[in-house]
């Protein structure tokens, strides 16, 4: 397991960022490449929001917390890099349509950058 990222690195992470805009048929591992602790990529065709959860980003928190809200349960996924499912990737959440605005509000409103892919 790799250890944890200092906040030097986290922060210089946080400022390399790739492809802003992914199509919507963009594939799970495109979508990784492109993700960073302070972006969430939302696909409204997929109903599903794709992040990487951090110590410096509270993504799953914030959306744990606006389902709880909603009185709906959530269910992540965790996403791998590999056939064997050894080196983990991205996390991916599926929302219902009427979800997804209330949820990237709030990612936003705690500094999280939302990129909806059309």
């Amino acid at each position: 397991m790799i250890g944890p990222v200092d906040s030097k690195c986290a922060e210089h992470l946080c400022h390399a960022h790739r492809e802003i805009k992914l199509p919507a048929s963009a594939d799970e591992m495109r979508i990784f490449y492109n993700l960073t602790m302070d972006r969430v990529h939302y696909f409204p065709s997929r109903n599903a929001i794709y992040f990487v959860e951090s110590a410096y980003w509270a993504v799953l928190e914030t959306i744990s917390a606006m389902l709880r809200g909603m009185g709906s349960p959530i269910r992540v996924e965790q996403l791998y890099l590999d056939k064997r499912s050894i080196f983990k990737g991205g996390k991916r959440v599926v929302l219902k349509p009427e979800q997804a605005a209330p949820i990237l509000v709030a990612l936003r409103i705690k500094g999280i950058q939302v990129v909806v892919s059309e």
